[in-house]
């Protein structure tokens, strides 16, 4: 029953485009999502925790996230310079629906950054995922 990524990603890029948030919540819900979170080695009894990845791309503030640990792996690989020594990067996995309920405010979703098969689900369209029932 396990679907390839390519699959679920080109699935999403479609759904995406087509602006269906019922589809794309059907598909968030069979799905997992990696999250990578950063914390300074420095900073350890910082109260708050690790930071979850975010940037913001054409004025938009977006979650970063990986359809598989491949990409997250990929996308860390790639990025390694802009590390200082101290920082520590973790990869957690959620499922589909964890992701859309914990979703920060105002936030859209940057799937698979730095890669061929990235997808941006703006802040409009996930309201409409996170409100659709699948």
């Amino acid at each position: 029953m396990s679907e390839s990524t390519e699959s679920l990603e080109s699935k999403l890029a479609l759904a995406i485009e087509q602006r269906d948030a019922v589809l794309v919540r059907q598909l968030f819900d069979s799905a997992e999502f990696v999250l990578l979170t950063m914390s300074d080695e420095e900073d350890g009894d910082d109260e708050e925790g690790a930071s979850v990845f975010s940037t913001e791309l054409d004025g938009m503030h977006l979650l970063v996230a990986f359809t598989n640990e491949q990409a997250a792996g990929d996308f860390v690989h790639s990025m390694e310079e802009m590390y200082e020594e101290g920082d520590e990067i973790e990869g957690y996995v959620l499922d589909g629906d964890a992701l859309l309920q914990y979703m920060p405010p105002e936030h859209g979703l940057y799937l698979n950054p730095e890669s061929d098969e990235s997808l941006v689900i703006d802040q409009e369209l996930l309201d409409l995922v996170q409100k659709s029932e699948a």
